[in-house]
This record gives structure tokens, sequence and C-alpha cells, in this order.
């Protein structure tokens, strides 16, 4: 039944991913207000993100940007707060994995977060 929850989550992140990393592929004729709906979606995942890493320190006793939704998966597939996999585990890496891309560093998911905060912030104060 665990297995079957981690599954609905991962999904769950992964439709979230699409969403969030799509719309630059949405038109902004087609949605007026996409640009400010990008930037608070990114500015809330960014944040969490940053929130969730700080929770955590004491099960992990180091910092790192993770997920609520990682975690959570994580747990789920049976894996401690404080195990590496659970707080080294990186969502990103994992579905890029899927497709083939499996030799990227372990801050890359942080980075991308950070970078897309970044041109959507750009894009937001420049509308």
């Amino acid at each position: 039944m665990r297995d079957i929850f981690a599954k609905i989550v991962f999904l769950i992140h992964v439709l979230i991913i699409v969403v969030w990393w799509g719309l630059f592929f949405v038109p902004v004729y087609y949605w007026p207000k996409k640009i400010n709906f990008h930037f608070y979606l990114t500015l809330f995942i960014v944040i969490q993100q940053i929130m969730w890493g700080f929770l955590i320190i004491p099960w992990t006793k180091k910092y790192r940007m993770v997920c609520f939704f990682t975690t959570l998966t994580q747990l789920l597939r049976g894996q401690s707060i404080s195990d590496d996999k659970n707080y080294d585990h990186s969502f990103t890496r994992e579905l890029l994995g899927k497709f083939g891309i499996k030799r990227l560093p372990h801050r890359f998911s942080a980075y991308l977060a950070l970078f897309i905060l970044m041109i959507v912030s750009i894009q937001y104060f420049l509308q």
C-alpha cells in the first residue's frame, strides 16, 4: 500500500513539475496573467524547498534545499528523513534518469530551481 501511495505522490510531483516548467511554453497572448502566476508559483516552490530544508536539519544534520514531496515520497518508500537516500535524493535527477539522463550533480535540482526563479523574476519585473 505504501508503494502505491509513493507512486501517487511521485505522479503528483511530476504533474507539478510539468506545469511549472511547461508554463515557459505558454504564450502570454493565450494567458495574459501567466507571468504573474508563474512568478508566484516559482516563488512558492523555491521558498517551500528552502524552508523544508531548514526544518529537516535536526534529522539530516546539514542543510539542503529539499521539496516536501521528495521527502514524502522517500518516506513512503521506507527511507527515514535522516537517511541520505532521503535528503540527498533529487526528484529532478530521478525523473531525468528515467529518460536516460543520469550523470547530474546533486545540486542540479537546487540550481535549476534558482535558475528558474531568476528567469521568471526577470520576466515578472520587466513586464
